[in-house]
């Protein structure tokens, strides 16, 4: 019989909370057995900006997740975003003192810590950590050091920093649910957990998760990740520009683009999209190539932003494994092809399916973020995220 071991993951996005609900115990794949969601209030761009609302939304999200997996929810794994996400590359070297010099998990341990140990300006704490490479007595580009024999064990590692007052928003949101803490992590180094595989790291590959209100970046290389960031515009802001340009409500902005938008006007469709009025007038019509020409100018310029975060890395130009999308964003019609367009390189929409159970929604661009913290929770090789 299989060891039951569950655990929760929470994505906190600007238009929806995600939740999904898993059994990792002895499992080859983690088994959904449950999700959750509620529309999110209280967040703005990743970021809280109304605690009560917050955390209203927060537990109608888990009391959802609960009811559909017939469990209590008393601890959470937490995604967060927000264009105050930082990454930085940072240096730990430490003395391996065991008999023989032998490198044990030990000193793989404390060189990844002594790489956290950077000063920091006020207001930032560390997210993540994710080690690049090793360095054993001067010999560089080591993946696993442990066994090796050594003086000197030194460690380069990705560093992703978040503003303080955001990280502590986010828990106390969290505690004011009713829940503790497992874990928080940065939405899009989950979301690559979920939906990138092992030969897409190697290679080298950039994922773009696009969320509703900001739009985070990791690129990847020789297997670990080089690069993170985030950007304060995302899906929303095309949903916005459509209301503005055709004179309509938001909600149905947002209805219209994802039942009728796409991302490249060369392949719009010639439909004709009924167009709602506001102040009780009656409705109008459009083409599926005027809206198309609404929200492609937008979503070429989170592209072009995003570019602009990663062009001046030493890695822009080393990912023929292309670009791999994901996010609630990720679901707009030809979005793969504006991507391919605007970085020169393949794109494909990331899919959390590496998981069991009989959820088949889960499946979906949107809970890319919530699959794969759970999925990192699991992984012993990956930094473990801050406990409450």
């Amino acid at each position: 019989m299989k060891r039951s071991e569950i655990l929760v993951g929470l994505d906190l996005g600007s238009s929806g909370i995600k939740v999904v609900v898993a059994d990792v115990g002895d499992r080859e794949l983690p088994e959904v057995l449950g999700m959750g969601e509620a529309d999110s209030l209280g967040i703005e761009a990743g970021v809280i900006v109304n605690m009560e609302r917050a955390a209203l939304s927060i537990r109608s999200a888990i009391e959802d997740a609960e009811e559909s997996a017939e469990v209590d929810i008393g601890r959470v794994l937490v995604t967060l975003d927000g264009e105050h996400i930082k990454g930085i590359d940072s240096r730990g070297v430490v003395a391996v003192s065991r008999s023989g010099g032998e490198i044990a998990r030990a000193e793989v341990n404390a060189v990844l810590e002594a790489a956290k140990t950077l000063a920091l300006p006020v207001g930032r704490t560390i997210l993540d950590a994710k080690a690049q490479e090793f360095f054993v007595d001067g010999q560089r580009g080591i993946r696993d050091p442990i066994g090796m024999s050594g003086v000197r064990l030194g460690s380069k590692v990705h560093i992703v920093t978040a503003s303080q007052q955001a990280v502590d928003n986010a828990v106390r949101a969290v505690r004011r649910a009713g829940l503790k803490l497992s874990g928080m992590s940065f939405k899009s180094l989950a979301a690559g957990t979920a939906v990138l595989s092992e030969d897409e790291r190697e290679l080298g590959v950039l994922l773009v998760n696009l969320g509703a209100g900001t739009t985070g970046l990791s690129l990847y290389h020789g297997g670990t990740v080089r690069h993170t960031g985030a950007i304060g515009w995302g899906a929303a802001s095309v949903t916005s520009d459509i209301a503005v340009g055709l004179r309509m409500p938001i909600a149905r902005a947002e209805q219209v683009k994802r039942e009728s938008g796409s991302a490249c006007a060369a392949m719009a469709e010639d439909e004709v999209v009924e167009i709602p009025t506001v102040g009780g007038h009656p409705p109008r019509e459009c083409s599926g190539q005027i809206l198309a020409a609404i929200i492609e100018p937008r979503m070429r310029e989170i592209f072009e932003m995003v570019m602009n975060e990663v062009r001046s890395t030493d890695y822009w130009g080393r990912i023929p494994a292309g670009v791999v999308l994901t996010g609630g964003g990720a679901k707009l019609r030809d979005v793969t092809v504006l991507a391919e367009e605007v970085f020169g390189v393949g794109a494909r929409i990331g899919l959390p399916d590496r998981v069991s159970g009989r959820f088949d929604a889960i499946v979906d661009p949107a809970h890319s973020a919530a699959v794969g913290i759970v999925m990192s929770a699991t992984d012993p090789a990956a930094s473990r995220p801050r406990p409450d």
